[in-house]
């Protein structure tokens, strides 16, 4: 599964996805990691949720952000939930490339069992009509 998490800058997207994040564990058997472009909420999450500074790896472009995720899901099969926050300011990825990153993570989601929780600095009427599907 893949969902969007959508709104313009600075209407709890964040938030919502901690929230989320933190609720997950009750009932998570897998992993669950958190990735974001700095460590601005590294203390708001469990400690037991794995959290990513992704500016730490210089990821610039849908290619590189997938072969991240990818690597990812490489190195620890054990991984449930994947939380991407800021995916603009993660990889520079805007709407014009979101429907190419939602479909590669839809594939990888069905072929390892992972959901992708991803927020988009767009209004829900912004997204693109093939994917309102995925917003949450």
């Amino acid at each position: 599964m893949v969902k969007l998490v959508c709104g313009s800058k600075g209407t709890g997207k964040t938030r919502t996805m901690v929230e989320m994040g933190n609720s997950a564990l009750a009932t998570a058997k897998g992993k669950i990691f958190f990735l974001e472009a700095n460590n601005k909420h590294i203390f708001d999450l469990n400690y037991n949720i794995k959290y990513v500074n992704t500016k730490e790896y210089g990821i610039v472009g849908t290619e590189q952000f997938l072969s991240f995720i990818y690597g990812m899901l490489a190195a620890d099969y054990d991984i449930e939930l994947v939380y991407i926050d800021g995916l603009y300011k993660i990889a520079k990825i805007d709407l014009q490339n979101l429907e190419e990153v939602v479909e590669k993570l839809e594939i990888a989601s069905e072929k390892f069992e992972v959901d992708f929780i991803m927020s988009v600095n767009h209004d829900k009427s912004e997204v693109p009509e093939k994917l309102q599907a995925y917003v949450h």
